[in-house]
């Protein structure tokens, strides 16, 4: 089945999941680790997604959080919103 953009979360929520990330990442930069994550990490993350049923393909985003997964993924501090990663 095919997700549309009406599965995604509200605007306003989307807003909040993306504050959210950039706070989490903005945080662990400033402790001085690293902020990207390793390619071999992506790829997992990215390979959980593509075998979810929550991710629009077509989109490649998250219909949970909303986010652009080929983004989300390559951040270090960034987590699945369904716990999966």
């Amino acid at each position: 089945m095919e997700k549309t953009t009406s599965s995604y979360p509200s605007h306003h929520q989307m807003l909040k999941n993306l504050l959210s990330e950039a706070y989490k990442t903005a945080k662990q930069g400033l402790g001085g680790d690293k902020i990207l994550a390793e390619k071999s990490t992506v790829e997992k993350r990215l390979e959980c997604c593509a075998n979810c049923d929550k991710f629009n393909a077509s989109e490649k985003r998250c219909i949970i959080c909303g986010c652009l997964m080929t983004v989300k993924a390559n951040l270090e501090a960034s987590s699945c919103p369904d716990e999966k990663w």
